[in-house]
């Protein structure tokens, strides 16, 4: 591997010995992505599980830079064997996951199948800003926005469309749904001995068929809350591959496992910086995205969306239902 400070000022450029001028496009722009962003701390390209080239903030020792890029190996093979799982709910391929911690974040964006761009970054707002949702953390935010920008001019390089990452395309041309959709109440299930009626009745009142269509409330490895609109007429379109039961089913078989692969990731992302505990995830898919946040050990929520278009809004309105579910 070959190590240099050009060409981006104050990042450190590593390259593996392999690494041919097909990658010259990709270095350059991932290049320009960490000289715009500066609150990027490490980014890096992996093809078929091998690390290609990254960039790193000159502060970061090289010790720490071997383990940055070994995560980002690691969430590339992990990302891999979740891909192969959500696949089962007919929603298409992993594109995006975000891994927020306490202190910041580390995000793996696909370009094609097998290739990836990871990044990290700092951002405090979970410890410093308990009451604030997680998805308006501002460093984490901007990242992931930016990063998403990335994956799609890579792929537009090749002549291939976007897949509107993280929903940031269609964020501001959908705009932010208002209403709750008069048309009924949402399918619920709570566990018989659940009795929080204030748990039970946020997260029926937080479903609707336009964004956030399933949420999961869950404690002690068991799905004690859960409520979708997945039966509504206008999500018809969405159930040509697999019929609604099928998916309920799905969704509520990988709320019980999420805790599993929450403590997992976790192990994963503490052998490198930013550290801490994951407080929220986000498993992107071609067709929607999968939610997770964490309120308190054993205690986490799921969400879902379905719809591509909404998953920037999804994102903000069950983090907001977080805060609202919070203890104490």
């Amino acid at each position: 591997m070959s190590t240099s400070r050009k060409p981006e000022p104050g990042h450190v450029h590593e390259t593996a010995e392999f690494l041919g001028d097909q990658f010259a496009e990709a270095r350059r722009a991932c290049g320009e992505v960490v000289q715009k962003h500066q609150l990027v701390r490490y980014l890096a390209h992996y093809s078929q599980g091998a690390f290609d080239f990254s960039y790193a903030a000159h502060d970061i020792e090289s010790h720490d830079r071997s383990a940055m890029q070994r995560l980002g190996r690691q969430l590339g093979f992990t990302m891999s064997a979740l891909d192969r799982r959500l696949q089962e709910a007919r929603t298409g391929a992993l594109i995006r996951t975000v891994l927020h911690t306490e202190y910041g974040a580390v995000m793996c964006g696909s370009v094609v199948p097998r290739q990836n761009v990871v990044g990290l970054c700092v951002d405090r707002t979970a410890v410093d800003h308990p009451g604030a949702p997680l998805s308006d953390a501002p460093e984490v935010r901007t990242m992931d926005k930016a990063l998403s920008d990335l994956t799609t001019h890579m792929r537009a390089r090749i002549s291939l469309p976007s897949l509107n990452p993280g929903g940031w395309a269609s964020a501001d041309v959908v705009g932010v749904l208002t209403s709750t959709d008069p048309a009924g109440a949402p399918r619920a299930e709570v566990a018989d001995e659940f009795a929080d009626p204030r748990i039970v009745d946020a997260c029926v009142g937080v479903v609707r068929p336009e964004d956030l269509q399933f949420v999961a409330y869950c404690t002690a490895g068991e799905v004690a809350v859960m409520a979708d609109h997945f039966d509504h007429p206008s999500l018809a379109p969405f159930f040509t591959q697999i019929s609604v039961e099928a998916r309920r089913t799905f969704y509520r078989m990988f709320s019980r496992e999420l805790g599993g692969v929450i403590t997992r990731l976790n192990h994963t992302v503490g052998t490198a910086e930013p550290g801490g505990l994951l407080v929220r995830v986000v498993l992107d898919v071609e067709q929607g995205a999968i939610y997770f946040y964490r309120l308190a050990v054993g205690t986490y929520l799921v969400g879902v969306t379905i719809d591509q278009a909404r998953v920037r809004g999804a994102d903000e309105r069950i983090a907001r239902l977080a805060v609202e579910c919070a203890p104490g």
